[in-house]
């Protein structure tokens, strides 16, 4: 006959929360971490540090290994181009809206006569305009193998501060830097015009803005100065500033990249996979003024309606810049008006 042995009441219990704790409280547990380490990781855990930024992709070697590239392709000579002539050049024209243009120049590269200007020296605020030499010192880092169109650039928490015309970037987001040149190009984006000034200035904003002052100086922009990437300006109230002048050698170079031009000529596109769409900032490539193909519109309370323009008809291409207009209305009917007279001639 066995005898029956019972446990003690005290350790019985105790057994009993042991099992539970083992069929339960684990996997509890374990789905808890998971849950905790997705909120924490899944987008990127702030305590955690970015990774160290890159190196500089802009600079004065850049921008000389560019232009030998440049010249290597187009046998012309990249860095500095012959100057302008003014000689009979028209100052007054009868044209609409004339009167309310406050400065401006239209220009025959390829002759280099300037056929009409109207204080083509004078720095005035230029807006959204600078993007053109944001576009031109990331066209050199991609000339010169530093990044690709592919290059993964992460928001920062700067370029999501950025206000005016934007496309409202994420810190949780990350863009291939072609995609963001996209919407600084066709949209005039000021949160990515910033990023990507940020990141080809290795993480460093200034670094970048220094790279515009010295790209300015060897293209001989005399009356050039650059506070920011993008045009709204910089924290202290300071304006990026330039003449009409100054920014058709600008335009004249930066054209000499393809895809600048298959950007600015894009009347719409697409942003976030097909998510957001992309309206291009220049009407008179939006509504297809004949052989029109760029290149950046500007506005501020500043600076009033201005814009750069690029034109080929005929196999012949013509540059203006006009700027101080009340209205884009203002601006576009003049435009029009100006490069059907420099055809014209």
């Amino acid at each position: 006959m066995s005898e029956r042995y019972d446990l003690p009441g005290d350790v019985g219990k105790s057994r009993a929360w042991v099992r539970t704790l083992l069929v339960w409280g684990l996997p509890l547990a374990a789905w808890a971490a998971v849950i905790i380490g997705w909120f924490l990781f899944a987008d990127g855990d702030p305590s955690t540090p970015d990774p160290s930024p890159p190196a500089p992709a802009v600079g004065q070697e850049v921008s000389r290994q560019a232009d030998e590239a440049l010249e290597k392709e187009s046998g012309q000579q990249a860095s500095r181009p012959t100057e302008y002539d003014f000689r009979g050049a028209k100052s007054a024209l009868g044209l609409p809206n004339e009167e309310l243009c406050k400065t401006g120049i239209l220009v025959d590269p390829t002759t280099r006569k300037v056929l009409w200007a109207k204080n083509a020296d004078r720095a005035v605020p230029i807006a959204s305009m600078s993007k053109m030499m944001t576009m031109l010192l990331a066209e050199e880092a991609l000339a010169t193998g530093r990044v690709s169109l592919e290059t993964p650039i992460k928001v920062t928490d700067a370029a999501y501060k950025i206000g005016g015309s934007q496309v409202w970037l994420d810190p949780k987001e990350t863009f291939p830097l072609g995609e963001l040149l996209k919407t600084v190009a066709i949209k005039s984006a000021n949160d990515s015009a910033y990023l990507v000034g940020e990141y080809l200035g290795g993480g460093d904003i200034s670094v970048f803005i220094k790279a515009m002052n010295d790209r300015a100086q060897t293209l001989g922009m005399k009356n050039t100065r650059f506070y920011d990437a993008h045009g709204l300006g910089d924290d202290k109230g300071n304006h990026n500033l330039s003449s009409a002048h100054d920014l058709v050698l600008l335009a004249e170079h930066l054209i000499r990249y393809p895809d600048v031009l298959r950007l600015s000529s894009t009347r719409m596109d697409s942003f976030r996979n097909g998510k957001m769409q992309l309206r291009n900032s220049n009407n008179l490539v939006f509504n297809r003024v004949p052989g029109v193909d760029g290149l950046k519109t500007g506005f501020t309370d500043e600076s009033g309606f201005c814009v750069t323009i690029t034109c080929e008809r005929g196999g012949r291409r013509l540059i203006g810049c006009v700027t101080g207009f009340k209205t884009s209305k203002q601006r576009d009917a003049f435009c029009k008006a100006l490069l059907d007279w420099g055809y014209a001639q």
